[in-house]
């Protein structure tokens, strides 16, 4: 049944360019990055060095679980199911769209 569905991360990728703002719940925060839900069971993942264009101190010090913060997609890989964000140059983020 489920081969008969359509693939949400295909859905995702074919109505969502790269460079596009989107507001995330932060899903987990671990060393290398924070893990971002971008709605429809699509998780994405902002790595530690796109953190403010810079590496970051700790990731688990700038964000919490379950706080809303916004990204933008960098890159999507579909073949690995991948997808991966970075953090918008400061005062952008006033016009980001809620991925859901």
């Amino acid at each position: 049944m489920r081969a008969l569905e359509a693939d949400p991360l295909r859905a995702f990728a074919d109505r969502t360019p790269v460079g596009q703002e989107l507001r995330g719940t932060v899903e987990k925060v671990l060393p290398f990055g924070v893990f971002v839900d971008l709605g429809d069971g699509i998780i994405g993942l902002l790595p530690s060095r796109e953190i403010y264009g810079r590496p970051a101190v700790s990731p688990v010090e700038e964000f919490e679980v379950g706080g809303e913060i916004t990204v933008v997609v960098t890159e999507i890989e579909l073949p690995a199911r991948r997808i991966f964000l970075s953090r918008p140059e400061v005062g952008r983020h006033e016009g980001a769209t809620s991925a859901t």
